[in-house]
């Protein structure tokens, strides 16, 4: 296993939402895991929320790939306007996911002390971690 699925970020965060020490093994390493608990929850409800939002621009986009395949020249229709509006909002929701992402990942690798390469993101720290540990 090499990148951190949706199903594993899915499995773990009820399992923190339910049991709040479920993860302390994994933070008590890094300092105190009842500070580490909420920043933890953040990053993994940052993290699905990401990986929703960019399944959702997938979604629309083979949608919209579909229909205009099939699509007569000329005016577009109304359904391809909508498919069109909805890829630009699914996009946009994207784009906050991400950044809410990247900042939830960036308060995680602060907070955890963990070490960044130059050539590492604070996500790719955060998602090694998160996949080391979930496990």
């Amino acid at each position: 296993m090499n990148e951190l699925t949706p199903s594993s970020v899915a499995a773990a965060l009820p399992r923190l939402q339910a049991d709040a020490s479920a993860f302390d093994t994994a933070l008590s390493a890094h300092g105190d895991a009842a500070a580490l608990r909420p920043l933890l929850l953040s990053l993994l409800e940052a993290r699905g929320a990401a990986f929703r939002t960019d399944g959702d621009v997938t979604l629309v986009a083979d949608m919209l790939r579909r229909d205009q395949k099939f699509a007569p020249p000329g005016r577009p229709s109304v359904h391809l306007v909508q498919l069109r509006k909805q890829q630009s909002t699914a996009k946009q929701a994207a784009l906050v996911a991400r950044q809410a992402h990247g900042r939830a990942a960036q308060d995680f690798v602060r907070a955890l002390d963990l070490k960044i390469t130059p050539r590492l993101t604070p996500i790719a720290v955060a998602d090694r971690w998160l996949l080391t540990r979930l496990g």
